[in-house]
């Protein structure tokens, strides 16, 4: 594809804990409660082949999660799947009323997931019966680049999830009963991020709360907002390390707060770009941004930039950290490589969808074209649902023993090795 080459490199292995607080109590988006998304795994092939591939009737926005030896990803055909995840072949679907773009999770034989038909739902993870749902007052979405349902997180019996119609929602998650709900001002989209006492979470009304445990608020944080999103709109879920929590927001910013009283440690201002969702490695954050087309690597203890390598196009997903290598996808359909030592940053993976269209949007300088804006009049929004032609990867990769799982717009799930 493009013409280079890599050796196999072994990776150490590493589990940890953050304040006592064990992180791999259940599966779910970026894999732990925190949200860091530093994964343990060993042989990773750094030129991976396809070793399967299984298609959908719709897009993919959510990200694929391994439990034993089960792939569950959702699909905007309204289909919950269950693959085997050695070999790719479906095990049960799940038909819902509504596109499914929330990442599920998972936890003591129950698979968890929002769909956008306004429902909550629990089913047995190894047959897809149904244990329950919950209603809530239904989905909505908040703009075009809104692309993800919130993913929900389960900890101690109970599973946290926001909502379209501007809740926080507990449940018990045996039962599916309603343990409380929390009223924000508006969309809450994000995914949860847990510590032992508190639940964090932002809102598309531009503040970011912290709940304890039994649902009342402890504090919330406005963003500064900026002149064409002065909300400050936060879509994207925040990552947790000692007493920092970390997020981006619509308002091109990165923010550290302490998580104790809500006070700010440092703003990273980044010119232009809406700043997506942080990763943590070492002492490090490694934050995926927008309209930049670049991937930040910060100092997580004031924000210092160290390097921004450049990509192609926007990045939606948290970057999946191993070692000190970042693997996350774009919307021009590929997967990269991140050396977040050096910044440097190279092609591993093109699906066909990308093959067969990205040349219509990227030039052979791995730019954007200079005719897009001639062509597409200013319509950004034309654009953007026109890159969705290159099977643009929204999905986080889960990286499991020496394969990579992630999901594409082009309808299909793929696995590397």
């Amino acid at each position: 594809m493009f013409g280079l080459k890599y050796d196999w490199r072994p990776i150490i292995i590493l589990f940890f804990t953050i304040g006592g607080f064990y992180q791999l109590r259940a599966q779910q988006l970026a894999r732990s409660l925190d949200r860091q998304n530093y994964i343990a795994q060993s042989n990773i092939s750094l030129n991976p082949a396809l070793k399967w591939k299984f298609k959908t009737n719709g897009r993919l926005f959510s990200s694929p999660i391994i439990w034993e030896d089960i792939v569950f990803v959702g699909s905007c055909d309204s289909n919950l799947y269950a693959l085997n995840k050695t070999s790719g072949n479906i095990l049960w679907k799940y038909k819902t009323a509504g596109e499914i773009r929330s990442t599920v999770a998972v936890d003591a034989g129950v698979v968890y997931f929002l769909s956008a038909d306004g429902y909550f739902y629990a089913l047995e993870a190894q047959t897809g019966r149904k244990l329950w749902q919950f209603s809530t007052n239904g989905e909505k979405s908040y703009d075009v680049w809104d692309y993800f349902l919130s993913s929900p997180a389960v900890a101690d019996g109970v599973v946290y999830f926001g909502s379209g119609d501007h809740h926080i929602y507990a449940l018990d998650a045996k039962s599916g009963k309603l343990v409380w709900k929390f009223l924000t001002g508006g969309i809450v989209h994000a995914a949860p991020t847990l510590t032992r006492e508190h639940v964090f979470i932002g809102s598309f009304d531009g503040f970011f709360y912290c709940l304890k445990k039994d649902g009342t608020l402890h504090w919330k944080f406005k963003t500064v907002g900026e002149r064409y999103f002065p909300k400050g709109e936060i879509q994207f879920h925040a990552v947790v390390a000692d007493n920092t929590v970390y997020f981006g927001a619509r308002d091109f910013n990165v923010y550290a707060l302490n998580t104790t009283n809500g006070s700010g440690f440092w703003v990273y201002h980044q010119p232009g770009s809406w700043t997506s969702v942080p990763s943590i490695f070492d002492e490090k954050l490694v934050v995926t941004m927008s309209d930049s087309y670049s991937i930040l690597v910060l100092n997580r203890m004031d924000g210092v930039k160290i390097v921004e390598p450049k990509v192609p196009l926007n990045t939606f997903s948290s970057a999946s950290i191993v070692g000190n290598e970042a693997f996350f996808g774009t919307m021009d359909g590929v997967i990269y490589r991140l050396n977040i030592k050096n910044g440097e940053v190279v092609p591993l993976f093109q699906t066909e969808s990308s093959k067969k269209k990205r040349q219509l949007f990227i030039n052979d300088e791995n730019v954007l074209r200079a005719d897009l804006q001639q062509k597409y009049k200013d319509d950004i929004t034309r654009l953007f649902a026109d890159y969705l032609q290159m099977g643009s990867i929204f999905s986080t990769i889960w990286i499991d023993e020496n394969r990579l799982y992630f999901s594409s717009a082009d309808g299909a799930i793929y696995a590397l090795e």
